[in-house]
């Protein structure tokens, strides 16, 4: 499979916060030298664990957010090690690092250090920023979607109920995808500069655009956004839209619904499972009584009610599109491993783990193309299996020298 970033030499130094931009690169073709310490860095240690037994190479959360690339060991405390990582950034494409605004100088690592590599895109994804006075900051995933606006537009309509967190990551997400778009874009300067760039990506600031329209709403009106049940936030209450069905499921009833090209069939399917009631009345046929009787939460949308409950999830699903309505079925990640859509579009892909003697399926990228394309190259490495094929092979150090920093700690 050709990539886009085929050819592209990337070193990432290991940490949570920065690995799926540098899945992102693997995926689509880059070769992503992962730098961690010799015991391995958190990303092996979060858990969960194959077999509920905690060890480096079985971090099932490490194997997804790592496919493809290949693991150095060093112990970058050490200058011996800092001299390897040295040499490695002067013939790499892109670095992309996550540590506290500092660190890296002190280790004479930092951007002003390793410029010698003119062509260098190097790349800092930290909490806040390399400057501002919330740089030293450190924060989690969670507290980032809470600090940066997106997690007080989540949850209930209820305001007495307390704000819900997003899935698990959605934070890191949001700013590894500005730093891939941020290199990406440098990479296109580099073409008719032969310049590398600095980039400072911060993931505070990627929630903070990540709050749809809650910052304009009040730049421009002074008005808050409520939290609505099954729906994004808004600045008009609405009434809830996530709704029940017949085995337990839940549907997004987006109130296109009540729009007249939508309607009539609706109509007709309240009649066939006898739970129209009022609505037969004449004078729901005209689109501006529905809707207005909609934002009151009154006869419309008691009606849609009945019929999501009187119907089961995947029913109402299957028969909404069929009409043109874009009715969500509220479904677990992993329900959707065996959706036909899914399958057909090949959109999960095995990848070997000698390990465990079987493959596990992954999913590729989302976008399919003829030319290139974005899916696992691989497996996730174990910790420090390309040590020696990179200082070796890359660097030219005799194995002896590579015996001795192994028997020294320096490298694993």
């Amino acid at each position: 499979m050709t990539g886009v970033y085929d050819g592209l030499t990337v070193v990432e130094l290991a940490d949570r916060r920065n690995q799926w931009a540098g899945k992102l690169l693997a995926d689509s073709g880059a070769r992503v030298i992962q730098i961690e310490p010799p015991a391995g860095g958190p990303g092996r240690w979060c858990g969960p664990f194959v077999d509920d037994t905690a060890d480096p190479d079985r971090c099932l959360d490490y194997w997804w957010y790592n496919t493809g690339k290949q693991s150095v060991a060093l112990d970058v405390s050490r200058q011996p090690a800092q001299d390897l990582l040295r040499r490695l950034l002067a013939r790499a494409d892109v670095f992309l690092e996550s540590t506290p605004p500092g660190t890296l100088r002190a280790l004479g690592l930092d951007h002003g250090s390793v410029s010698s590599n003119r062509a260098l895109i190097y790349t800092s994804l930290t909490d806040f920023g390399q400057d501002g006075p919330w740089r030293d900051y450190r924060m989690n995933d969670a507290g980032h979607l809470a600090l940066g606006g997106p997690m007080p537009s989540t949850g209930y309509s209820d305001p007495t109920l307390t704000p819900i967190g997003g899935q698990g990551h959605q934070a890191w997400h949001m700013g590894c995808v500005f730093a891939l778009h941020g290199i990406t874009l440098a990479l296109f300067d580099r073409m008719t500069t032969g310049e590398g760039q600095y980039i400072d990506v911060s993931i505070h600031d990627a929630c903070s655009i990540g709050t749809e329209s809650a910052v304009p709403e009040w730049l421009y009106n002074g008005a808050t956004l409520y939290r609505q049940t099954g729906m994004h936030a808004s600045a008009r209450r609405r009434p809830d839209l996530e709704l029940p069905t017949a085995d337990g499921m839940y549907v997004i009833a987006v109130n296109q619904t009540f729009a007249d090209r939508g309607w009539a069939k609706v109509d007709e399917w309240m009649e066939e499972k006898g739970v129209a009631g009022e609505l037969t009345d004449p004078k729901y046929r005209d689109e501006a009584v529905r809707m207005a009787d909609y934002r009151q939460g009154t006869a419309v949308l008691d009606g849609i009610r009945r019929l999501i409950a009187a119907c089961k999830g995947e029913e109402v699903f299957t028969r909404a599109q069929s009409y043109g309505i874009s009715w969500g079925l509220v479904r677990a990640p992993e329900e959707n491993y065996d959706v036909a859509h899914y399958q057909q579009r090949e959109f999960w892909r095995d990848v070997e783990h000698p390990e465990i003697r079987r493959a596990i399926p992954y999913p590729r990228g989302p976008f399919m193309c003829d030319a290139l394309g974005i899916a696992p190259r691989g497996r996730a490495p174990h910790l420090g299996e390309h040590t020696r094929l990179v200082l070796e092979g890359d660097l030219g150090l005799p194995a002896a020298q590579v015996d001795a920093l192994a028997a020294a700690g320096v490298i694993r």
